[in-house]
């Protein structure tokens, strides 16, 4: 009777262990193209937005976080090197830009910001220049205090 029951117990185990999935945590994950993020089954979020901490990203069709400026649907953003997705004022490469605050879209066309009136060209540069370029932080955002240079 008592190998009856090991026997049993040995084939529920097998067959158990058999029909086991791997389970797989939901997050980032490190490769040599570059970060990844994966869905609870394993799957790679892909030309897909992800909002986490409070913060955008965007993956390609690898699968890879983006860096630098993205396009998408004829509208351009633009991501840290750590992947998020910019808003506000940003001094970029030397050039001005202005993100929407709730899509991070780049802006273009007249835009206001403090009480003043922003032309942004079709490219999203701000031709005048209106800031102070010692008032920048080193990520390129602007600096809270900043002064104003009107022309």
């Amino acid at each position: 009777m008592k190998r009856k029951q090991i026997a049993a117990a040995a084939l529920t185990f097998v067959l158990a262990a058999a029909n086991a999935v791997p389970a797989f945590a939901a997050g980032w994950v490190h490769t040599p193209q570059g970060y990844k993020y994966q869905h609870g089954d394993g799957s790679d979020y892909r030309n897909a937005w992800l909002r986490e901490n409070n913060q955008w990203y965007y993956f390609g069709d690898d699968g890879i976080m983006r860096t630098g400026w993205i396009q998408r649907d004829n509208t351009w953003y633009f991501a840290s090197d750590t992947g998020e997705l910019n808003e506000g004022i940003m001094k970029i490469n030397g050039n001005v830009y202005k993100f929407n605050k709730d899509t991070c879209t780049m802006v273009t066309g007249a835009s206001d910001y403090l009480g003043n009136t922003y032309i942004f060209t079709e490219n999203g540069t701000e031709g005048s220049s209106p800031y102070v370029d010692n008032e920048w932080s080193s990520s390129g955002t602007l600096v809270k205090g900043t002064r104003y240079v009107h022309y």
